[in-house]
């Protein structure tokens, strides 16, 4: 038998957990090319290599002219020939001139505007007539008029979305310096653990008094679809064995920057996962938070930068460590400074209390939308065993030790899913 000490897991206060995550070095950066840079985290500021337009551009499908030529009008000019998007001039418009253009082609030399095509009549195919004056520089995008060379358009530490990939592009940036992936191993500790291969050893599985492994698959569920800046490279499952447990995360910690335990933070006499990530030596190592779900979450920091976090087996209690704990120790090892907006709104708590005087708390809330207003309708029953509330919940609230909400107040969801619509 463990001795009695073990049994008794005394809370951290959150505000350990942010100074030891605090303590840790961001991974290594590399140079992709933009079109592959989508989800990961800028290691340095991105710059315009030079003015862009490097010339000036038609802002218009039209004719460039020069200015002074159409003070007046309507007036007659001869056609010289036609640019396109996508081609530099080889003509040039000089005295009473014109060249056709399509929006975004580069101005022939000699003009210095466009006049669009509504405003032109073509009299055949060497004459246009100009019905409209315009000024210097009219219809036209300057050279240097979205960007100058050197100007910072992206901070480090933003996360690349989709749409950055474009104006990137456009700006003629084609590669960028990233943090690489944040690598994760996941461990997933019990005898009892099987991992189900055929929907049919499922139901097999809970017959025969076993538990289909779920908590760690969830988490790289998790990360692929929440944290594209990290990737799982490993889960294995072991069981309640110290031995196995230890040679299970030592392995790990060779390719992996996080190792996730699930499972084994309690005080039975199975239960291997304090003693083990102890003996590992970590620099920190905090075991026990101030929040529930997840009470007993641990974190330990090695001297080599690398973490270890271990997490109680209930999927339920992951998901408050993983927004609480995983995910700001990955932040942390990626430099994330701008992340990812999370789908988050304000809800009138219609019925009930929410909060602690000593914990802070993660709720499963359902939530409904009332014309232009969110509602907190119901609090499902809360236990951290009771997986299956997820799917009957479409929110998450957060509060801080000693923050209480009560009937009638506003409170902050995390939305897992869009609400009903009255």
């Amino acid at each position: 038998m463990k001795p009695h000490e073990y049994k008794f897991v005394v809370p951290h206060e959150l505000e350990e957990l942010t100074n030891a995550i605090n303590t840790l070095g961001m991974v290594n950066e590399e140079l992709v090319p933009v079109w592959e840079s989508m989800g990961r985290v800028l290691s340095r500021d991105v710059v315009t290599p030079m003015d862009i337009p490097p010339r000036p551009r038609a802002a218009y499908d039209g004719y460039a002219i020069r200015s002074q030529d159409v003070v007046k009008t309507p007036i007659k000019l001869r056609l010289v020939g036609l640019v396109h998007i996508g081609e530099v001039p080889s003509i040039k418009v000089g005295p009473m001139e014109t060249a056709y253009v399509t929006t975004g082609a580069y101005l022939p030399d000699g003009a210095d505007a466009v006049v669009p095509e509504e405003f032109v009549d073509v009299i055949n195919s060497n004459e246009v007539v100009i019905n409209k004056p315009v000024k210097p520089w009219e219809n036209v995008d300057p050279a240097g008029d979205f960007a100058r060379k050197g100007d910072v358009v992206l901070r480090e530490g933003t996360v690349i979305m989709p749409w950055d990939i474009p104006a990137l592009l456009e700006l003629g940036v084609g590669e960028v310096w990233v943090r690489r992936r944040v690598k994760l191993f996941i461990v997933a500790t019990g005898s009892e653990l099987v991992e189900v291969k055929t929907p049919g050893e499922v139901l097999n599985a809970i017959v025969n008094g076993k538990v289909v492994e779920s908590t760690a698959s969830f988490i790289g569920n998790y990360v692929r679809m929440y944290i594209p800046y990290a990737e799982v490279v490993g889960r294995v499952i072991a069981p309640d064995d110290q031995e196995a447990i230890k040679n299970a995360i030592v392995r790990a910690l060779d390719t992996a920057d996080i190792v996730i335990t699930t499972g084994g933070t309690g005080p039975s006499g199975i239960d291997y996962v304090y003693e083990v990530t102890k003996s590992l030596s970590p620099r920190i190592y905090i075991r026990g938070l101030k929040m529930r779900p997840g009470r007993p979450t641990g974190l330990a920091i090695l001297s080599n930068n690398k973490v270890i976090i271990n997490l109680s087996g209930h999927p339920i209690s992951a998901l408050n460590a993983m927004t609480f704990v995983v995910k700001e120790v990955i932040k942390r090892l990626a430099g994330v400074k701008v992340d990812i907006a999370e789908p988050r709104v304000m809800a009138r708590l219609a019925r009930g209390v929410l909060g602690d005087e000593e914990f802070a708390r993660q709720y499963r809330v359902r939530v409904r939308r009332v014309g232009n207003e969110y509602v907190i309708e119901e609090l499902p029953r809360q236990g951290s065993s009771l997986t299956h509330t997820l799917l009957t919940v479409n929110g998450l609230v957060f509060t801080r030790k000693g923050q209480v909400f009560k009937e009638g107040d506003y409170v902050e969801v995390l939305l897992l899913r869009e609400p009903p619509r009255e």
